[in-house]
């Protein structure tokens, strides 16, 4: 990384940290600083600045820099169906159970919520489960799949439905048949599929209301890990909370849920780490 010298006592970053938020807000104050820091000095070395202190007299002159700085810390390693697993829990216990329940209530919106979306393709994936699932069905149910970014750039590629060949090898010729359509080099999400996400922005380090209310499934997979422990619990806590009754919280295999989690919600995996609302209560 050249000459870089990044501040070894942690005043200089805490102060970098304050005035990201208090100028864009953007708000990495609590995430884990081993990832802030190493991908802090991806962006010192992109403008030249060799210390935090350099970098925050570069943001007074380029405020564009901000944007590029949001895009940068976020995490977008991603791919469709990364947790296979997870999502094949999702298909044989969530959905058969959540659909059930819908039916049985004579209930038709179905809500779900991608936390961090980054290009899509989680938001894409659980279209495409739902289209799998529910089939010729799907038209019986009002189907919203909300899927939020704090990097403005990944949410425009995410709208788009473009991927490489090459992001997309992975998956079976029976989905590429049913839900890309090829166009040069790449292949797109038809249009159908598309237009069952919703993309926009939303930071869960914040302390901004969600926009969504009485969600049926929340996926929050390779989230957690990167941000400090308070802020965990203040994000859980926001998820319980705007889940329905019974709502369905989906972490994924890599993440760690609190204690206080644990004693609110159902586990009903404990590898996926899927967690069921169903009691009542509503406190954060």
């Amino acid at each position: 990384m050249g000459n870089i010298t990044v501040e070894s006592d942690a005043t200089a970053l805490d102060l970098l940290l304050e005035k990201v938020y208090r100028d864009s807000r953007y708000d990495f104050r609590s995430y884990r600083r081993g990832t802030v820091t190493r991908r802090l000095e991806r962006r010192l070395h992109a403008v030249g600045a060799k210390t935090y202190l350099e970098y925050m007299q570069f943001l007074e002159v380029h405020p564009e820099e901000y944007e590029r700085l949001a895009d940068d810390l976020s995490i977008k390693v991603s791919g469709f169906f990364r947790s296979p697993y997870t999502f094949l829990q999702v298909s044989n216990i969530v959905l058969p159970e959540l659909v059930s329940y819908k039916r049985d209530c004579g209930q038709r919106n179905l809500r779900f919520w991608s936390t961090a979306c980054a290009r899509g393709e989680e938001p894409y994936s659980i279209a495409m489960l739902l289209a799998d699932f529910l089939g010729y069905r799907l038209g019986d149910f009002n189907t919203s799949i909300y899927a939020t970014d704090i990097s403005r750039q990944a949410l425009n590629a995410a709208q788009t439905g473009r991927y490489s060949l090459r992001e997309i090898e992975g998956l079976s010729p029976a989905i590429l048949q049913s839900y890309f359509i090829r166009q040069g080099e790449d292949c797109v999400i038809n249009r159908n599929l598309r237009q069952m996400v919703n993309f926009s922005y939303f930071d869960l380090a914040s302390n901004d209301p969600s926009p969504f209310v009485n969600l049926d499934c929340i996926f929050c997979c390779n989230v957690l890990i990167y941000l400090q422990k308070q802020l965990q619990a203040r994000v859980l806590g926001m998820l319980y909370n705007l889940l329905a009754t019974p709502g369905y919280l989906i972490l994924g295999e890599v993440e760690t849920p609190t204690d206080n989690l644990r004693g609110r919600l159902e586990c009903i995996d404990t590898k996926a780490k899927i967690y069921k609302k169903s009691g009542g209560g509503n406190h954060a």
